[in-house]
């Protein structure tokens, strides 16, 4: 902006120069023009006064002719001798008298303008000269009346001469005749010099034909550079033409050199002039303008660099726009503020209890273990769950749960230090960070916290007891990464549970799957945060067709240093750590992306999929699933989903609820793992569900074991009479198939048929095997005969 405002200025005051030399120049030229006019008016004035001091001199000669009698008697009564003798008398006086140098002939014309005498006699008539001269003649001829007492007088043209010639009457009769006096003009442009102050004179011809020069014309061409010429036409009484040219030159060297040396000047003035306004103008826009547009800009970049500084005001001087700007700057600032602040405030905050959330505990457990490394100073990590909090939810309502888990914060809270952090890891869980404590101190703090809760709490006149359970792991002696601690608070924290102690110290005793378990929950959030899951697909057969109808999607871990990792190895601690939650959506869309490829492809195939217990206590699961398809723009009659009993028992009435919502939808339920868990048949009924799949436990060995084939059968024929559909898992052999469908199976899975299969061998499976929708199967005729 500055070096824009600064470009701005300089061209403006360039501009500013260029009009002051535009200026200049005009000037100039109005100078020049000047000196054009004064010349030529000079130059005019000196004409007129010649001629007026040839119509004077003429008018004395006259005079001089009309007081001799004899004279103009020789003229009445023409007489050349005494005319001549006379005349030369006359021309003798005069000389003497005047000692005019410029006469150059005397001429006695009779009444008819024929002459007479002459002095010198060999003077040449007017009617020998050009137009100009006979002319002349014939306008005197043309007088009448009183107009022949008026002289005539004009320019006459004799060869390279150039004559003023006046015609004066000699007597009141035209019978007395004319005198007629001849000046010579060159001998006159021979002094104009002089008389013009140093104007040089050109005396030429319409033709070019130069008749007079005077000294001081220049010679050559290169010599007019730098003067100043003028040219008049004379009127030589010949109309609409213009013989003779008097130009008038005038040296105007030092005038051009004094006109450069102002317009030097005026530059330098005009230049300093510029530079100093420039000066002036930007320290007022600096001040005005520059310097508050740079302190909204520091403070702007300031903002974009650190959040820290929303809020934080810029003082602006100026004009009222960038008052108003000023002002509309800071109100955006404070409302940044205030809307990171709750921004902040929603993401690292609980809003139940105002704790901070696991997000944020996670951000300073983090930084509590590089302040330790830094420091060479352990700390502690406490892993809290409430006892009975499930009961009393359940019993008086979320409302009361609410309010107790408000309670419980608060105390929590107020016995324990500034340094020290509380948050809520979600549910009836919470986690305290104790920095700088040894086993002692945490012991400590553990035993105050569990008697802080063993007081009554009161919620709507009613008294409630609740206790908890804590778990304590210690930096660096249980680990000394924030997932591993958390994760060994947690096994130390259900240790004190089971054992009903209030609280223990993690031990490796007590971690069954140490190390293994803990490196991969180590691994598992950021396997979910980089998506390194990948899905396959069983295929499903229909017993009646032999021709798939369906895929189940199974989870594989693609571990960056391991092979596949099959599910029972991690999903079980993805439930453990609610971590599943994040896993469900991801699950959700790749199989919604690879049904409509399919489908894409004319494969109109269903795809199952299963959920957890976690899913199942999620009251948001159907608003997911469903923004998932209207996304898509996939029907949900092609998504299946599959759940366990036991995941169905955890929480019944939740169960229920969440089932019901999603089969409204238009999705399929299954229950997976049939026969193996304890829900009872009338509860079961209940459920919204269209198939169940009957556990590969007890198909795998229904060909040699007949228990097994009798519950298979019972179950075909309960779920039947429910009118669900049969699918049956574990189909390993030809002769199991076979069986299945005698019994009245409706669907087959397993290795018979198909290992689970990436996207890519699916599609390929689908074209090439005999049990492809393309294909009919050979031993379709032979299973149903």
């Amino acid at each position: 902006m500055r070096a824009s405002l600064i470009t701005a200025l300089t061209v403006m005051g360039l501009l500013c120069v260029l009009m002051v030399l535009a200026g200049g120049r005009l000037w100039q030229d109005f100078v020049l023009d000047g000196q054009r006019a004064m010349i030529s008016d000079q130059a005019r004035t000196w004409i007129v006064n010649l001629r007026k001091e040839f119509e004077t001199g003429s008018r004395e000669v006259a005079m001089l002719a009309r007081s001799d009698a004899e004279l103009r008697a020789a003229v009445r009564k023409p007489n050349k001798p005494v005319a001549g003798r006379q005349l030369s008398k006359l021309s003798q006086n005069l000389f003497v008298k005047t000692g005019a140098s410029d006469m150059v002939a005397l001429q006695l014309l009779a009444e008819d303008f024929h002459p007479i005498a002459a002095v010198p006699e060999q003077t040449p008539d007017v009617e020998a000269g050009n137009a100009s001269c006979q002319n002349l003649r014939a306008q005197a001829e043309r007088r009448m009346g009183a107009d022949h007492l008026k002289s005539v007088g004009g320019l006459c043209i004799v060869g390279r001469d150039v004559r003023y010639i006046v015609i004066q009457p000699l007597g009141e009769d035209s019978r007395d005749g004319y005198l007629q006096i001849n000046y010579d003009m060159l001998r006159n442009f021979a002094a104009a010099e002089a008389d013009l102050a140093g104007l040089s004179v050109r005396l030429s011809q319409a033709d070019g034909t130069v008749l007079f020069k005077s000294a001081g014309w220049p010679k050559t061409d290169k010599d007019n550079d730098h003067r100043l010429m003028v040219e008049q036409a004379l009127n030589i009484n010949v109309p609409a033409k213009s013989l003779l040219n008097v130009a008038v030159s005038k040296d105007m060297a030092p005038t051009y050199a004094d006109l450069a040396q102002t317009e030097r000047m005026v530059t330098l003035i005009a230049a300093a002039v510029m530079v100093l306004a420039v000066l002036i103008l930007w320290m007022a826009l600096r001040k005005i303008t520059v310097n508050p547009l740079q302190a909204l800009v520091v403070q702007l970049r300031r903002l974009r660099s650190d959040k820290s500084h929303f809020g934080e005001h810029v003082m602006t001087t100026g004009n009222t726009e960038l008052a108003e700007l000023g002002a509309g700057f800071n109100n955006m600032s404070t409302r940044l503020k205030e809307l990171y602040d709750s921004l902040e405030s929603l993401a690292f905050t609980d809003p139940l209890t105002k704790l901070p959330n696991r997000t944020l505990f996670h951000e300073r457990l983090e930084q509590a273990i590089e302040e330790a490394k830094r420091d060479y100073r352990p700390f502690a990590l406490l892993l809290m769950d409430l006892d009975r909090f499930k009961d009393i939810n359940d019993t008086l309502g979320h409302q009361v749960g609410d309010l107790l888990l408000q309670q419980v914060a608060a105390r929590l809270r107020s016995k324990l230090r500034d340094i020290d952090t509380v948050a809520r890891m979600g549910g009836d869980e919470f986690a305290i960070l104790l920095p700088a404590v040894s086993d002692k101190h945490a012991t400590m703090a553990a035993r105050m916290l569990l008697q802080a809760l063993r007081a009554p709490f009161r919620i709507e006149e009613q008294s409630l007891d609740i206790g908890a359970s804590i778990g304590v792991a210690l930096y660096p002696d249980h680990g000394v990464d924030a997932n591993i601690l958390i994760q060994r608070a947690d096994v130390a924290m259900y240790s004190a549970k089971n054992a009903n102690s209030g609280h223990a110290f993690y031990d490796s005793k007590l971690d069954q799957h140490n190390p293994t378990r803990l490196t991969l929950l180590g691994e598992l959030r950021h396997a979910v945060e980089q998506e390194q899951f990948v899905l396959y697909y069983q295929p499903k057969v229909n017993l009646k067709t032999l021709q798939v109808t369906g895929v189940e999607a199974l989870v594989r871990w693609n571990h960056p240093r391991e092979d596949l990792l099959l599910p029972d190895t991690f999903i079980p601690l993805l439930e453990q750590t609610g971590m599943i939650r994040s896993l469900t959506p991801w699950v959700l869309n790749e199989s919604l992306r690879q049904g409509q490829m399919l489908q894409d492809k004319g494969v109109p195939i269903t795809i199952s999929m299963n959920l957890s217990v976690r899913d199942l206590q999620d009251p948001y699961l159907a608003d997911a699933f469903a923004e998932q398809l209207a996304a898509l723009q996939i029907s949900p009659r092609w998504l299946e989903l599959e759940i366990t009993e036991s995941a169905v028992m955890t929480e019944p009435e939740r169960a229920l609820e969440v089932l019901t919502r999603l089969s409204s939808m238009g999705l399929r339920i299954a229950i997976d793992d049939f026969g193996t868990g304890y829900s009872s048949l009338s509860y079961l009924k209940k459920l919204p569900v269209n198939t169940i799949k009957i556990d590969k436990s007890f198909v795998i060995g229904m060909v040699r074991d007949e228990n097994d084939a009798a519950i298979v059968r019972t179950s075909v024929d309960l779920a039947h009479n429910l009118k669900l559909e049969v699918v049956a898992e574990g189909v390993e052999n030809e002769a199991t198939l076979n069986r299945l469908s005698e019994l009245g199976c409706d669907t087959a899975q397993g290795h018979y048929i198909s290992r689970p299969l990436s996207a890519e061998e699916l599609a390929q499976w689908l074209q090439q095997s005999s049990w492809g929708l393309a294909k009919r199967h050979p031993k379709l005729i032979r299973l149903h005969n």
